[in-house]
């Protein structure tokens, strides 16, 4: 039997077209994007977790957050100029009233971790590597009524102090409007403010436009003080500036191994942030029975336990009850939900943050799961088991499968991801020689009474140079990577 040639040309277009087909159902000519702004404590946090979905996706997408202080982000939310907006710090009364009310935007207040705000100092270590403050002299310091190191309130708390006399002391405080400046404002007024036992009035500051108001995000500060913009900016002035004092979340002090203060706790105790139990503090407050209610009276300021550290908050996602319909909102979906997941959960501790108790946890999973996300699919994803998290089948879009549209899979990843992970075991390993080495270097040696360690020093230092300029070449190609795929072909010119 003959075939005759345009019926084979008509079997392989078939063929084809199926192959098409299949394949199209994997493809996307289109860039979902979703766009954050607010505190800057979690920014680093939030980016890992964006750049987690960007890998695990088989559609491009685009995910940013900005920096820029709670209260910014607040302005952008209320103004619908970002998708989503975190804080550490509830909306105020009013502000919450104008967008649920004169808005008619109801939102929620979903908490996803618990961080704190730390004091930090620059007294050199030849003056003393500990430093004591309570709440009555923080007061008197950031009000400038204490202006030197010297002082008798200080020397009183911290006599094995080796201060010189006349010292001054730098004052740093957050410019613009931040989280850090509100929670520090609210704990020296709880305990320093008019209705303090210990000290009335030690803390007489107010917010900036309001005199009535104690406490906020913009203090009207003394002229004398160094204004600094973000948490960078403050740890950037404290390495520079010996003799210095200013305040920052808690896990970016850690990162810059800055010196804190240790503050008194409301059990007399003192602690810093690193000795003390963050997560304490997250247990002894009531929570709104519902979390689209606001959260104004909402505080962790101060908490009782011997181990309970004195400035403590939640951080929150802001996001709205009703979503416009469309792939942002969806993938706004998605990004929470890995926020609240386990895995997303179990990344806290590295940026200096302590997870959610197991019951504030399911409030919050209940709170994102209250949301109205529109009609569009939802994101899967796929567990290293080949499966969702409670073990059923990956549908992907339109029955694609797990190799489809819409599915963040584990299985999914990048090597610039790998090779970050080996060069940051070898650096803690080459940073542990080192430090070895420099145990054995707290007096000068010569070289020729044991040139085996000069050896081992200039080894160590070689590695390190060698390690870093590998380090620039992995970030430079995994940039260029990233711009490829965000700029290159279909997708520029499809943005929604």
């Amino acid at each position: 039997m003959k075939i005759s040639a345009a019926l084979i040309a008509l079997f392989v277009a078939l063929a084809a077209n199926g192959a098409s087909a299949q394949l199209a159902s994997i493809e996307s000519d289109k860039v979902f994007e979703l766009h954050g702004s607010g505190t800057t404590n979690p920014q680093r946090f939030f980016w890992k977790v964006m750049d987690i979905l960007e890998e695990r996706a088989a559609n491009p997408i685009k995910l940013t957050y900005r920096g820029v202080g709670s209260s910014t982000g607040q302005k952008d939310f209320k103004a619908e100029q970002n998708h989503f907006g975190s804080g550490d710090i509830p909306f105020s009364s009013d502000n919450y009233n104008e967008v649920t009310t004169t808005n008619g935007k109801p939102f929620f207040h979903i908490p996803f971790q618990l961080g704190a705000i730390g004091i930090f100092h620059s007294v050199p270590d030849s003056a003393g590597k500990k430093v004591d403050l309570d709440a009555c002299t923080l007061a008197k310091i950031f009000s400038r009524t204490i202006k030197y190191w010297d002082h008798e309130d200080i020397k009183k708390l911290n006599p094995t102090l080796n201060i010189p006399a006349n010292q001054a002391i730098k004052v740093a405080t957050r410019t613009k409007g931040s989280s850090s400046t509100s929670l520090t404002s609210q704990y020296l007024n709880l305990l320093a403010g008019a209705s303090s036992t210990e000290c009335p009035n030690a803390w007489s500051l107010h917010a900036t436009g309001d005199v009535n108001k104690k406490y906020g995000s913009d203090i009207a500060w003394p002229s004398d003080v160094e204004k600094v913009e973000g948490s960078s900016g403050m740890s950037n002035y404290l390495a520079k500036n010996e003799w210095a004092i200013g305040y920052v979340d808690a896990g970016h002090g850690w990162e810059k191994n800055l010196k804190e203060v240790e503050l008194k706790n409301k059990n007399g105790k003192w602690v810093t942030s690193k000795t003390a139990e963050i997560a304490k503090a997250g247990t002894e407050v009531q929570l709104p029975p519902n979390f689209k209610n606001s959260w104004h009276e909402i505080s962790l300021m101060n908490a009782a336990g011997d181990t309970t550290f004195p400035i403590c908050t939640f951080s929150y996602l802001y996001i709205h009850e009703t979503q416009l319909n469309g792939e942002s909102a969806r993938l706004l979906q998605a990004f929470a939900t890995f926020v609240l997941s386990d895995e997303g959960q179990g990344m806290l501790a590295e940026f200096g943050f302590v997870k959610l108790a197991a019951d504030t946890l399911a409030k919050s999973r209940t709170a994102l799961a209250s949301v109205t996300w529109g009609t569009s699919t939802a994101w899967e994803f796929e567990t290293a088991t080949g499966k969702n998290k409670d073990g059923g089948a990956i549908a992907g879009l339109a029955g694609s499968g797990p190799n489809g549209l819409k599915v963040f899979s584990v299985k999914r990843g990048a090597w610039g991801d790998y090779e970050r992970g080996v060069i940051k075991s070898d650096l803690e390993k080459l940073a542990a020689r080192v430090a070895t080495l420099e145990g054995h270097h707290d007096e000068p040696v010569p070289w020729y009474e044991d040139p085996q360690k000069q050896i081992d020093g200039a080894l160590a230092l070689g590695s390190l140079a060698f390690i870093l300029g590998f380090i620039g070449t992995v970030l430079g190609g995994v940039a260029l990577t990233r711009i490829k795929r965000s700029t290159g072909g279909k997708y520029s010119g499809n943005i929604v």
